[in-house]
């Protein structure tokens, strides 16, 4: 019971923490598709002044959106096609391959979500624009000061390619109780049909350190994450949310 609850608490919190994020996004407009050798003036005091507002009426448990991308980005990235890993910490500090860093999260006034990494002995700061990948467990860095861009993908995972029969069995249209339909397909794409219509988006397979596999779907304006186990014939879905014991059950169409 004790393990249930404290699931159920640190699943809130990642829960508060994208909602935060979300809040952030739309608060600025982020579309993180306007880079350049010249970086644009930060606007992160103006965004986290604005959400003083919210602060007094949500309390204590507010915090600044500045704050929040800081959360989410505090957990161990591996830089995609090397060898290197990045541990970044939400006190702004980390490491790149054991290499001491500080890291700040803002808003430009290009509409980027920004991460600022500056390594310890170094005078110049890297500047990026922070971009979801299209499997919702990865970053895309761009440069904003002429620099390379970077791919970052979570450490504590493993992707699942669509080729693998681990995720080959979830292609195909499949419904739910309420009789949506869910069709994905092999270039990693999902259109979702319900009573209000199409809704189109991505999605992305992956293990966890503890052989569990997950399904992301990642949609404008969020992502809706499951812990899945697809039938033998590949007929049945079950689906559950992390952190509870409800189970979705899909049927292939």
């Amino acid at each position: 019971m004790k393990n249930e609850q404290k699931q159920e608490k640190i699943t809130m919190k990642k829960l508060a923490i994208a909602l935060l994020l979300s809040a952030a996004i739309m608060m600025t407009g982020c579309q993180g598709d306007k880079t350049g050798d010249t970086p644009a003036a930060s606007k992160t005091e103006e965004v986290n002044q604005a959400s003083d507002e919210l602060k007094e009426k949500l309390g204590d448990g507010y915090i600044l959106p500045s704050e929040a991308v800081t959360k989410v980005l505090a957990k161990k990235w591996d830089v995609v096609g090397t060898e290197s890993v990045y541990d970044l910490k939400e006190d702004g500090t980390g490491t790149l391959d054991g290499k001491a860093l500080t890291f700040e999260c803002g808003f430009d006034e290009d509409d980027n979500i920004t991460m600022g990494i500056k390594m310890d002995g170094e005078e110049k700061e890297q500047l990026y624009a922070i971009e979801d990948d299209t499997t919702g467990y990865g970053l895309k860095l761009k440069s904003l000061d002429g620099g390379k861009d970077m791919e970052l993908f979570q450490s504590d995972i493993k992707r699942i390619d669509i080729s693998d029969a681990q995720a080959s069995g979830l292609l195909g249209t499949w419904k739910d109780d309420n009789e949506n339909e869910y069709t994905f397909k092999k270039d990693g794409t999902v259109v979702i049909k319900g009573s209000s219509g199409k809704t189109k988006g991505t999605f992305g397979v992956v293990k966890d350190a503890e052989g569990i596999l997950k399904l992301n779907l990642v949609m404008e304006g969020g992502s809706l994450e499951y812990e899945y186990t697809l039938s033998e014939d590949h007929t049945v879905l079950e689906l559950c949310s992390p952190g509870t014991d409800t189970i979705h059950r899909w049927t292939k169409a």
